[in-house]
C-alpha cells in the first residue's frame, strides 16, 4: 500500500477510537456478569435476558440506524450514539431491578447501533479505495483493543472496586472520547463532500436519491448476506461456547475462559491485518477473499475435530482461535469493505446496517442452536460443514459481484 497521508491516518484512528468507545460501553456488562450475579444473588441464566435484550435491539437497530444514517449527518449520529450509550451505562449502575436493567441495556443496544453505519458512510465519503482498506482495519482494531482491555483489567479492578464503579469508569471513558470526537471530527471531515455530490447523473432526482442498483446485484447481495449470517453464527457461536468446550473436554477450569477470550481478541487483530493484505495483494475482491477464508475455516474445523478425538488441548485452542480469527477476517471483507460498493446509491449507511444486522441473526441462531447439541464432536463437524457451505455461497456470488463493481462502483473512481 502506498504511503498513507497524515489526515487519513488521523481519520482512521479517530474512528477506531470511537469504535473502541462503543465496545467499552457495550460488552462491559458481559465481562462483569459473573460478579453482578454474585452481588445481586441471581443465577447467570436470570441475567442472560439483559444481554439478550442488547443483542436484539442492536441487531434491529443496525437496520433502523442504517436507514436513518443516510438522512442525517453521520457525525451527528455518532455523537448521539456516544452520549446515549454513556447515559445508559451511568443509569445502569443505579438499579438492581432486572426488568429496569433489561430496558436500559436494550436502549444501550440501540445507542451502539448508531456507530457502525455512519462510520462506514464517513469512510466511503472521505477515502479512496486504498485509504478505505487502511482505515477499515484500524477501525476494527478498536473492537479488539477494547475487548483485550476489559478482559485484562476488569479482574484486577474488581479486587479494589465494585462492578458498578467499573461501569461508571467505562461511561467516563466514553464521554472523554466524545469530547475528542466533538473537537476533532469537524476538522477532519470539514471538506468531506456530501455523499450525493459525485453521482454521475445530472438529473435532479438522481442527485437526490442516488443511482439505482442494477437488478443483477440482488442475487449476489442475497448470497453475501447469507454468508454473513453463517459468519456471525461461527464467530459468536464458537466464541461463546469455547470456554465450555475446554472446561468439559479438557477440565481446564472456568477461570481459563478470561484468558482464552483475550487470546481470541489478539488473534482477531492479527487476522484483520493478514487478510486485508491477502485481499489487496492477491485477490483484490472481498467476496472471493471471503470464500478463501471460509475454506481455511473449514480446514480448521476438520483439524479441530481430529484434535478433539485425540484429546490434544493445546491444538484445540489453536484451531478454535484460528477459526474465530477467520470469521473476523470475513467480517472485515463482507461487512467493512463490501458496503462501500453501494456509495453511489446514496444509501451506503443503509446497506451497511442491513448487512451488519445479518451477523446478529447468525449469532442469535448459533448461541442457542449450538447449545442444543449434546455431542461436541458433532458440533465441531457442523462448524466445518457450514464453513464449506459459506465457501460455496460466496463463490456463487463472485462473478456477478465483480460485474457489479466494474459497472457500478469502480467506473466513477
Amino acid at each position: 500500500m502506498a504511503k498513507v497521508k497524515g489526515k487519513v491516518r488521523a481519520i482512521a484512528w479517530l474512528l477506531s477510537l470511537v469504535y473502541f468507545a462503543s465496545y467499552i460501553m457495550r460488552i462491559n456488562f458481559t465481562v462483569l456478569i459473573v460478579k453482578v450475579c454474585g452481588e445481586l444473588g441471581r443465577e447467570k441464566s436470570e441475567l442472560a435476558i439483559i444481554v439478550t435484550a442488547l443483542t436484539i435491539t442492536y441487531g434491529l437497530g443496525q437496520i433502523i440506524c442504517g436507514i436513518v444514517g443516510d438522512k442525517i449527518k453521520p457525525k451527528t449520529m455518532i455523537l448521539c450514539g456516544i452520549v446515549l450509550a454513556a447515559v445508559c451505562n451511568i443509569s445502569f449502575v443505579f438499579t438492581s431491578n432486572i426488568i429496569l436493567m433489561t430496558v436500559i441495556w436494550g436502549i444501550n443496544g440501540l445507542a451502539h447501533a448508531m456507530f457502525w453505519p455512519p462510520i462506514v458512510r464517513l469512510m466511503a465519503q472521505s477515502l479512496t479505495e486504498a485509504e478505505y482498506s487502511y482505515a477499515s482495519v484500524r477501525v476494527t482494531w478498536g473492537s479488539s483493543l477494547a475487548t483485550i482491555l476489559l478482559y485484562l483489567l476488569c479482574p484486577v479492578l474488581l479486587l479494589f472496586m465494585s462492578w458498578r464503579y467499573i461501569m461508571l469508569l467505562c461511561a467516563v471513558l466514553g464521554l472523554i472520547i466524545m469530547v475528542a470526537w466533538v473537537i476533532l471530527a469537524p476538522k477532519l471531515f470539514e471538506k468531506t463532500p456530501n455523499i450525493d455530490t459525485p453521482l454521475p447523473k445530472s438529473n435532479e432526482k438522481n442527485k437526490k436519491e442516488g443511482v439505482p442498483l442494477p437488478k443483477y446485484v440482488i442475487l449476489p447481495l442475497a448470497l453475501i448476506m447469507l454468508g454473513i449470517v453463517i459468519q456471525g453464527s461461527l464467530r459468536d457461536g464458537v466464541t461463546t461456547w469455547m470456554p465450555s468446550y475446554l472446561n468439559e473436554v479438557f477440565n481446564l477450569g472456568e477461570e481459563f475462559s478470561i484468558f482464552i477470550t483475550v487470546i481470541l481478541a489478539i488473534f482477531s487483530m492479527i487476522s484483520f491485518t493478514v487478510f486485508d493484505f491477502i485481499n489487496r495483494r492477491f485477490f483484490k475482491d472481498e467476496v472471493l477473499t471471503a470464500s478463501v477464508i471460509f475454506t481455511i475455516a473449514a480446514v480448521c474445523g476438520v483439524a479441530l475435530y481430529l484434535t478433539n478425538i485425540f484429546g490434544i488441548a493445546t491444538l484445540s485452542i489453536l484451531f478454535m482461535s484460528l477459526l474465530v480469527a477467520c470469521m473476523h477476517g470475513t467480517n472485515l471483507m463482507l461487512i467493512a469493505i463490501a458496503p462501500k460498493r453501494f456509495k453511489n446509491t446514496g444509501k451506503v449507511s443503509t446497506y451497511s446496517g442491513i448487512m451488519n444486522a445479518c451477523t446478529y441473526v447468525g449469532a442469535s441462531i448459533s448461541i442457542y442452536g449450538f447449545s442444543a447439541l449434546s455431542d461436541w464432536g458433532a458440533t465441531i463437524l457442523i462448524w466445518a460443514f457450514i464453513s464449506i457451505l459459506a465457501t460455496i455461497i460466496c463463490l456463487f456470488a463472485v462473478k456477478r459481484w465483480r460485474k457489479f463493481r466494474k459497472e457500478y462502483d469502480e467506473k466513477d473512481e
